[in-house]
Protein backbone atom coordinates (compact mmCIF):
# COMPACT_ATOMS: atom_id res chain seq x y z
CA UNK A 1 0.00 0.00 0.00
CA UNK A 2 1.32 3.40 -0.98
CA UNK A 3 1.96 5.54 1.84
CA UNK A 4 0.87 9.10 1.26
CA UNK A 5 2.89 12.57 1.68
CA UNK A 6 0.74 15.40 3.30
CA UNK A 7 2.24 18.93 3.01
CA UNK A 8 1.10 21.53 4.85
CA UNK A 9 1.97 25.03 3.71
CA UNK A 10 1.46 28.96 5.14
CA UNK A 11 2.68 32.28 2.80
CA UNK A 12 6.56 31.62 2.31
CA UNK A 13 6.95 28.77 4.98
CA UNK A 14 7.28 25.20 4.11
CA UNK A 15 6.49 23.30 7.78
CA UNK A 16 7.05 19.81 6.41
CA UNK A 17 10.31 18.79 4.41
CA UNK A 18 10.67 15.29 5.16
CA UNK A 19 10.62 12.89 2.67
CA UNK A 20 9.14 9.52 3.76
CA UNK A 21 10.68 6.50 2.25
CA UNK A 22 8.38 3.18 0.63
CA UNK A 23 6.94 5.54 -2.51
CA UNK A 24 7.07 9.44 -1.57
CA UNK A 25 7.41 12.76 -3.77
CA UNK A 26 7.94 15.82 -3.05
CA UNK A 27 8.37 19.53 -4.62
CA UNK A 28 10.19 22.36 -2.63
CA UNK A 29 8.12 25.37 -3.79
CA UNK A 30 10.81 27.69 -2.77
CA UNK A 31 13.55 26.45 -5.44
CA UNK A 32 11.14 24.16 -7.34
CA UNK A 33 13.62 21.08 -6.43
CA UNK A 34 11.51 17.51 -7.04
CA UNK A 35 12.50 14.71 -5.35
CA UNK A 36 10.90 10.81 -5.15
CA UNK A 37 11.58 7.89 -2.88
CA UNK A 38 11.36 4.42 -3.81
CA UNK A 39 12.08 2.11 -1.12
CA UNK A 40 14.91 4.56 0.10
CA UNK A 41 13.97 8.06 2.42
CA UNK A 42 15.65 10.93 3.57
CA UNK A 43 15.20 13.44 6.43
CA UNK A 44 15.86 16.47 4.14
CA UNK A 45 17.97 17.52 1.31
CA UNK A 46 19.90 20.93 2.74
CA UNK A 47 21.36 23.19 -0.29
CA UNK A 48 24.82 24.60 1.22
CA UNK A 49 26.66 27.12 -0.93
CA UNK A 50 29.93 27.80 0.01
CA UNK A 51 29.23 26.62 3.29
CA UNK A 52 25.79 28.09 4.26
CA UNK A 53 22.40 26.50 4.29
CA UNK A 54 20.62 28.60 1.11
CA UNK A 55 17.18 28.26 -0.05
CA UNK A 56 17.47 29.59 -3.40
CA UNK A 57 17.94 28.37 -7.15
CA UNK A 58 20.06 30.90 -8.17
CA UNK A 59 24.13 30.55 -7.96
CA UNK A 60 26.75 32.79 -8.77
CA UNK A 61 29.45 32.31 -10.93
CA UNK A 62 32.21 29.83 -9.16
CA UNK A 63 29.73 28.98 -6.07
CA UNK A 64 30.60 25.54 -4.96
CA UNK A 65 26.84 23.94 -4.18
CA UNK A 66 26.37 21.32 -2.11
CA UNK A 67 23.76 18.75 -1.29
CA UNK A 68 23.31 17.60 1.97
CA UNK A 69 21.06 14.26 2.05
CA UNK A 70 20.17 13.41 5.73
CA UNK A 71 19.02 10.64 7.89
CA UNK A 72 18.96 8.45 4.71
CA UNK A 73 16.94 5.58 5.16
CA UNK A 74 15.51 1.83 3.92
CA UNK A 75 18.89 1.03 2.72
CA UNK A 76 20.04 -3.14 3.24
CA UNK A 77 21.67 -3.77 6.52
CA UNK A 78 24.52 -6.37 5.71
CA UNK A 79 26.34 -7.12 8.87
CA UNK A 80 26.02 -3.73 9.91
CA UNK A 81 26.76 -1.59 7.05
CA UNK A 82 24.93 -0.27 4.42
CA UNK A 83 26.27 -0.15 0.27
CA UNK A 84 25.38 3.36 -0.96
CA UNK A 85 25.07 4.09 -4.28
CA UNK A 86 25.19 7.83 -5.81
CA UNK A 87 25.55 9.75 -9.16
CA UNK A 88 25.14 13.22 -10.35
CA UNK A 89 24.52 14.81 -13.79
CA UNK A 90 24.09 18.77 -14.50
CA UNK A 91 22.02 19.35 -17.72
CA UNK A 92 22.33 22.67 -20.02
CA UNK A 93 19.03 23.84 -21.43
CA UNK A 94 17.13 20.23 -21.39
CA UNK A 95 19.89 18.64 -23.72
CA UNK A 96 22.96 18.96 -23.03
CA UNK A 97 25.03 16.92 -20.08
CA UNK A 98 27.85 19.12 -19.31
CA UNK A 99 28.53 17.41 -16.05
CA UNK A 100 28.42 13.29 -15.20
CA UNK A 101 29.45 11.74 -12.33
CA UNK A 102 27.88 8.43 -12.72
CA UNK A 103 29.33 6.88 -8.93
CA UNK A 104 30.30 9.54 -6.15
CA UNK A 105 30.40 6.75 -3.94
CA UNK A 106 32.88 4.60 -6.08
CA UNK A 107 35.44 4.18 -3.33
CA UNK A 108 33.01 3.26 -0.65
CA UNK A 109 32.96 -1.10 -2.08
CA UNK A 110 33.64 -1.84 2.15
CA UNK A 111 30.70 0.01 2.84
CA UNK A 112 29.50 2.41 5.39
CA UNK A 113 28.34 2.17 9.05
CA UNK A 114 27.55 5.38 9.20
CA UNK A 115 24.44 5.89 11.29
CA UNK A 116 21.94 8.34 10.94
CA UNK A 117 23.54 8.32 6.77
CA UNK A 118 24.47 11.10 5.67
CA UNK A 119 25.59 11.72 1.97
CA UNK A 120 26.93 14.62 0.20
CA UNK A 121 26.90 16.09 -3.55
CA UNK A 122 28.35 18.86 -5.25
CA UNK A 123 29.46 21.12 -7.93
CA UNK A 124 31.00 23.96 -8.94
CA UNK A 125 28.88 26.37 -10.78
CA UNK A 126 31.63 27.37 -13.07
CA UNK A 127 28.86 27.50 -15.92
CA UNK A 128 27.80 30.12 -18.88
CA UNK A 129 25.11 32.46 -17.81
CA UNK A 130 25.60 35.03 -20.72
CA UNK A 131 22.69 33.70 -22.71
CA UNK A 132 20.51 33.36 -20.00
CA UNK A 133 21.01 29.29 -19.83
CA UNK A 134 19.06 27.19 -17.71
CA UNK A 135 20.55 24.54 -15.98
CA UNK A 136 19.05 21.20 -14.12
CA UNK A 137 21.11 19.13 -11.51
CA UNK A 138 19.98 15.27 -10.96
CA UNK A 139 20.92 13.28 -8.06
CA UNK A 140 20.30 9.39 -8.10
CA UNK A 141 20.91 7.29 -4.96
CA UNK A 142 20.09 3.72 -5.16
CA UNK A 143 21.12 0.62 -2.59
CA UNK A 144 23.75 -1.72 -4.23
CA UNK A 145 22.88 -4.61 -1.89
CA UNK A 146 18.80 -3.73 -2.91
CA UNK A 147 16.11 -2.61 -5.21
CA UNK A 148 15.45 1.50 -3.26
CA UNK A 149 16.36 4.19 -4.97
CA UNK A 150 16.11 7.98 -4.30
CA UNK A 151 16.05 10.79 -7.47
CA UNK A 152 15.97 14.79 -6.73
CA UNK A 153 16.68 16.94 -9.22
CA UNK A 154 17.00 20.94 -8.82
CA UNK A 155 16.59 23.81 -11.72
CA UNK A 156 18.62 26.66 -11.69
CA UNK A 157 20.23 29.30 -13.13
CA UNK A 158 23.74 31.38 -13.00
CA UNK A 159 24.38 34.78 -12.45
CA UNK A 160 27.17 36.68 -12.60
CA UNK A 161 29.80 38.09 -10.09
CA UNK A 162 29.03 41.35 -9.13
CA UNK A 163 32.03 42.04 -7.00
CA UNK A 164 33.85 43.51 -10.02
CA UNK A 165 32.88 46.58 -11.79
CA UNK A 166 33.81 45.75 -15.63
CA UNK A 167 33.99 48.17 -18.75
CA UNK A 168 34.64 46.32 -22.42
CA UNK A 169 35.16 49.15 -25.53
CA UNK A 170 35.82 46.26 -28.28
CA UNK A 171 37.03 43.50 -26.24
CA UNK A 172 34.87 40.72 -25.78
CA UNK A 173 35.13 38.10 -22.75
CA UNK A 174 32.99 35.24 -21.92
CA UNK A 175 34.21 35.45 -17.71
CA UNK A 176 36.05 38.02 -15.29
CA UNK A 177 36.33 37.19 -11.72
CA UNK A 178 38.69 36.96 -8.42
CA UNK A 179 40.12 33.76 -7.52
CA UNK A 180 40.72 32.69 -4.01
CA UNK A 181 43.37 30.30 -4.43
CA UNK A 182 44.10 29.65 -0.79
CA UNK A 183 40.20 28.70 -0.59
CA UNK A 184 39.79 27.68 -3.84
CA UNK A 185 36.84 29.47 -4.83
CA UNK A 186 35.54 32.48 -6.30
CA UNK A 187 35.70 36.03 -4.13
CA UNK A 188 31.96 37.51 -3.96
CA UNK A 189 32.69 39.98 -1.20
CA UNK A 190 34.78 43.47 -0.65
CA UNK A 191 35.75 41.80 2.55
CA UNK A 192 39.20 39.62 2.06
CA UNK A 193 42.15 38.23 3.64
CA UNK A 194 45.50 39.83 3.25
CA UNK A 195 47.25 36.55 4.00
CA UNK A 196 45.63 34.95 0.88
CA UNK A 197 46.54 34.40 -2.66
CA UNK A 198 44.70 35.71 -5.36
CA UNK A 199 44.25 35.64 -8.90
CA UNK A 200 42.47 37.89 -11.31
CA UNK A 201 41.33 36.29 -14.26
CA UNK A 202 40.34 36.82 -17.71
CA UNK A 203 38.69 34.34 -19.60
CA UNK A 204 37.72 33.72 -23.68
CA UNK A 205 39.24 36.91 -24.38
CA UNK A 206 38.59 38.08 -28.10
CA UNK A 207 37.89 40.85 -30.37
CA UNK A 208 42.00 42.11 -30.25
CA UNK A 209 43.21 43.59 -34.03
CA UNK A 210 45.65 41.11 -35.64
CA UNK A 211 48.66 41.19 -37.57
CA UNK A 212 49.82 38.00 -39.61
CA UNK A 213 48.51 35.80 -36.85
CA UNK A 214 49.39 37.50 -33.72
CA UNK A 215 47.73 40.03 -31.11
CA UNK A 216 49.57 42.59 -29.19
CA UNK A 217 47.68 42.83 -25.78
CA UNK A 218 48.81 45.21 -22.52
CA UNK A 219 47.67 43.60 -19.65
CA UNK A 220 48.28 46.18 -16.08
CA UNK A 221 47.33 45.93 -12.50
CA UNK A 222 47.18 48.57 -9.84
CA UNK A 223 46.31 48.66 -6.05
CA UNK A 224 46.01 51.91 -4.32
CA UNK A 225 45.36 52.42 -0.79
CA UNK A 226 43.07 55.16 0.90
CA UNK A 227 45.65 57.34 1.40
CA UNK A 228 47.03 56.64 -2.17
CA UNK A 229 50.05 54.66 -1.57
CA UNK A 230 50.35 52.12 -4.67
CA UNK A 231 50.74 48.78 -2.73
CA UNK A 232 51.17 47.44 -6.57
CA UNK A 233 51.41 47.78 -9.46
CA UNK A 234 52.55 46.10 -12.93
CA UNK A 235 52.70 48.32 -16.20
CA UNK A 236 52.56 44.96 -18.54
CA UNK A 237 52.34 41.62 -17.49
CA UNK A 238 52.36 40.36 -20.73
CA UNK A 239 55.39 42.54 -21.71
CA UNK A 240 57.14 39.57 -23.56
CA UNK A 241 54.79 39.56 -26.07
CA UNK A 242 55.23 43.74 -26.80
CA UNK A 243 57.37 42.56 -30.02
CA UNK A 244 56.77 39.14 -31.09
CA UNK A 245 52.69 39.10 -29.74
CA UNK A 246 50.56 36.33 -28.93
CA UNK A 247 48.37 33.00 -30.74
CA UNK A 248 44.78 34.95 -30.14
CA UNK A 249 43.91 31.28 -29.14
CA UNK A 250 46.86 31.41 -26.34
CA UNK A 251 44.58 34.32 -25.03
CA UNK A 252 41.00 32.30 -25.13
CA UNK A 253 41.34 30.18 -22.32
CA UNK A 254 42.94 32.61 -19.92
CA UNK A 255 44.72 35.72 -18.58
CA UNK A 256 45.53 36.12 -15.41
CA UNK A 257 47.23 37.84 -12.71
CA UNK A 258 48.52 37.14 -9.11
CA UNK A 259 47.74 39.84 -6.04
CA UNK A 260 49.35 39.54 -2.73
CA UNK A 261 49.50 41.79 0.47
CA UNK A 262 52.24 42.28 2.77
CA UNK A 263 51.83 42.87 6.28
CA UNK A 264 51.36 46.11 7.66
CA UNK A 265 48.96 48.98 8.79
CA UNK A 266 45.68 48.58 7.02
CA UNK A 267 44.80 51.33 5.10
CA UNK A 268 40.81 50.58 4.12
CA UNK A 269 39.31 50.53 1.18
CA UNK A 270 42.21 49.32 -1.01
CA UNK A 271 41.38 50.41 -5.12
CA UNK A 272 41.75 47.48 -7.75
CA UNK A 273 42.66 48.57 -11.09
CA UNK A 274 43.61 45.98 -14.16
CA UNK A 275 43.64 47.36 -17.53
CA UNK A 276 43.66 44.92 -20.96
CA UNK A 277 44.49 47.05 -23.85
CA UNK A 278 45.43 46.17 -27.93
CA UNK A 279 48.02 47.93 -28.82
CA UNK A 280 47.22 48.31 -32.22
CA UNK A 281 44.03 49.99 -31.49
CA UNK A 282 41.60 51.40 -28.95
CA UNK A 283 39.86 48.74 -27.93
CA UNK A 284 40.34 47.83 -24.24
CA UNK A 285 38.80 46.21 -21.19
CA UNK A 286 38.65 48.13 -17.64
CA UNK A 287 38.46 46.41 -14.31
CA UNK A 288 38.10 48.02 -10.77
CA UNK A 289 36.71 47.05 -7.60
CA UNK A 290 37.31 47.78 -4.16
CA UNK A 291 38.78 45.88 -1.14
CA UNK A 292 38.95 45.64 2.56
CA UNK A 293 41.89 43.47 3.70
CA UNK A 294 40.99 42.49 7.21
Amino acid sequence: MKKLLFLVFLPGILLCTSCQFNQSAHKDLSTGAYSRGNGIGCDNVRIEISGTSETRNEFVYGEKVDFVFNDIRGLQNIDGKFYPGMSMHVVKNEKDTILSKPNLLENLKQGTDLSPLQLRAHFRALLPYENEEDYKVFVKIWDQKGEGTFTYELPFTVAGNNLLKIQNDGIEYSNIYLWNESSEQPVYHPNVNFKDLYILILEGIEGLSEENGKVYPIFSIELMDNAGNRVLFNDNLLSEYIEEGINPNNLNSQITAKITFSEGKLKNPYTLSAYLKDQNSSKEIVITTELNLK
